[in-house]
């Protein structure tokens, strides 16, 4: 049993309510999913730049991580909320995610984009609400989950939304019956996954189609 809500703006005098409004759209739905909640912000801020939403899964926010990122790479600014960070670089993505995936396996990389912001947290979705200031966030779009757990232990790996690709993010209602044998066939393709949650298994089965369509037109135009 999951609950879903989502909301959109058109007009941009609205923005800065986002947040507030969605916030209590999470709140209803807490009887839906009370174990854990996530949501994802949608907040163009730059063209250039490129956002990274990290957790640091059951460990304190590292003051060398924020060194080592740093030094590593250019133009870095980190924004702390909780247990995730906002990174924002210019940096080739393909880059900073392998970077953060050799160097530091206790970071969940939580999605990436231009404009996505995404946060997630195992708790009663209330708390999880005011425990990411989730009122004060402004942008033009956003998505929530409340979540029953069903498929997978209660963690934040099995939190959704997941990450589908560059400003994407998939949330979902229900179960898929054959999750497992689907993600044996995209483990040997190449993906990988950080929790047995059948959802992350249809995030990444859209992101492996969206590389493929990606690869094919590369290769159509070349």
């Amino acid at each position: 049993m999951c609950g879903i809500v989502g909301l959109y703006f058109k007009k941009k005098k609205f923005h800065k309510q986002l947040g507030k409004y969605l916030s209590g759209m999470l709140d209803n739905m807490s009887s839906r999913g009370p174990d854990s909640a996530g949501f994802a912000i949608y907040n163009n801020n730059s063209k250039k730049l490129y956002k990274y939403s990290l957790c640091f899964n059951d460990c304190s926010i590292s003051k060398n991580f924020e060194i080592d990122i740093k030094n590593k790479f250019n133009d870095v600014s980190i924004k702390v909320v909780s247990n995730h960070l906002i990174l924002q670089t210019s940096s080739n993505p393909k880059i900073v995610i392998s970077f953060i995936k050799k160097n530091y396996n206790n970071i969940l990389i939580v999605g990436y984009g231009k404009s996505i912001e995404i946060f997630k947290q195992v708790g009663n979705p209330k708390q999880i609400v005011k425990k990411f200031n989730l009122e004060k966030l402004s942008g033009s779009h956003g998505i929530g989950h409340t979540r029953m757990a069903t498929e997978s232990a209660i963690t934040i790996d099995g939190s959704h939304p997941y990450s589908t690709g560059e400003d994407e993010c998939l949330v979902h209602n229900g179960s898929l019956s054959n999750h497992n044998n689907l993600r044996r066939e995209l483990i040997k393709q190449g993906k990988s996954f950080d929790s047995y949650n059948d959802t992350e298994v249809a995030a990444g089965y859209i992101s492996n189609s969206l590389e493929k369509n990606k690869s094919l037109e590369k290769t159509l135009k070349n």
